[in-house]
């Protein structure tokens, strides 16, 4: 008991972090918020349409933001870092894809990838000093699954290799996760290859291992995660885990999914049909062992750990509030604080540390 309380005293007597969380807007809220974690107060905002998925750059100068629009709207924004240390908007395009729900960057080219989810798409933009320039490049998919969700595709995800050689991205539709080597200016080659998931899978976001052995990937659909193998460039599934216990026969709603910092545990969120985070160890094999289950607020979409690795941050979007969990990056446990920081929809996370 002794241990626990000093846990709680010293996560709180840290000095100040900044967290970003994008949120959905149809209450009226901004999209974007800054939250100091600690007073748990709004320390600046952004105007951004159903802001579903950021990424900041690696010097925190210039921050991107998809907005998660419909009927030929959606788009993604830019925003720079002012000598006062405010954000100020730069410019933004439209995605030429429906829903984009995810976005990421590639530092060698400055260019920006978004996951259009309705439009089954993915879009590539090329930037200078955080101006997003017109649409270079658009990649299209087509397949469907055995579910209502899965009657098109639906891309979700854009994740880079470390050394910024290859993309990958996850088709929640056809059960896919394609794989394409990128020029040098960021742009993808036409040749191309996918990992075909068991049907009804619903690939959804997915991590590597830091050493890119092993490839963990929710399924949002099939309430699992899957363990790949990656040798050569290809992926051979080693293992399943069901992470969505909930009864019937119906499709799941698995969301997000993520490696502690200390590369030991591996976590997975569910939504809707149960609220919870599935906590695993990741065994030397690269195989996870189940360690619990949490239950937390309702529609975890996305989650995120601190830098520390010891605290979790859940995004629950339908009770309007971010939980603040302790973790303890030895044994896996966690602890709800009881120190909630309330906003509208919140559906993305980033601790970034200011």
């Amino acid at each position: 008991m002794l241990v626990f309380i000093h846990t709680l005293i010293s996560l709180f007597s840290t000095s100040a972090d900044t967290l970003l969380v994008g949120s959905y807007t149809q209450q009226g809220n901004p999209g974007i918020s800054l939250m100091d974690t600690k007073t748990k107060q709004v320390m600046e905002t952004l105007d951004v349409p159903q802001a579903s998925y950021q990424y900041m750059t690696q010097d925190k100068q210039y921050l991107f933001s998809v907005s998660e629009q419909v009927n030929n709207a959606g788009a993604v924004h830019s925003f720079k870092k002012n000598k006062q240390g405010k954000w100020e908007f730069v410019n933004q395009q439209l995605t030429e894809g429906d829903a984009p729900c995810h976005i990421n960057f590639r530092k060698k080219s400055q260019t920006l990838y978004t996951a259009n989810y309705m439009g089954g798409n993915i879009s590539i933009f090329q930037t200078h000093e955080g101006i997003i320039t017109p649409l270079a490049q658009k990649i299209k998919f087509s397949g469907h699954g055995i579910f209502p969700q899965q009657s098109a595709s639906h891309a979700h995800m854009v994740v880079l290799s470390q050394d910024e050689q290859e993309i990958h991205i996850s088709d929640l539709g056809a059960d896919r996760i394609y794989h394409y080597h990128l020029r040098p200016d960021g742009l993808i080659e036409g040749k191309f290859n996918y990992t075909q998931f068991p049907e009804g899978t619903g690939p959804r976001h997915f991590v590597f291992s830091a050493d890119e052995k092993f490839v963990y990937i929710v399924g949002e659909l099939s309430g699992t995660v899957d363990v790949y193998a990656v040798q050569n460039g290809e992926w051979k599934a080693i293992q399943r885990e069901t992470i969505d216990f909930s009864k019937g026969t119906e499709p799941k709603a698995s969301a997000d999914i993520h490696i502690s910092p200390n590369g030991q545990w591996l976590l997975a969120s569910n939504r809707i049909t149960q609220n919870s985070l599935v906590v695993f160890r990741i065994e030397e094999s690269g195989r996870l062992s189940f360690t619990r289950e949490i239950m937390v607020g309702k529609v975890p979409r996305n989650f995120q750990f601190d830098r520390s690795g010891k605290k979790i941050f859940v995004a629950c979007k339908d009770e309007n509030r971010i939980q603040q969990f302790s973790f303890n990056p030895e044994t896996g446990e966690m602890a709800d604080l009881k120190a909630d920081i309330e906003v509208k929809s919140p559906v993305a996370l980033l601790d970034i540390g200011l």
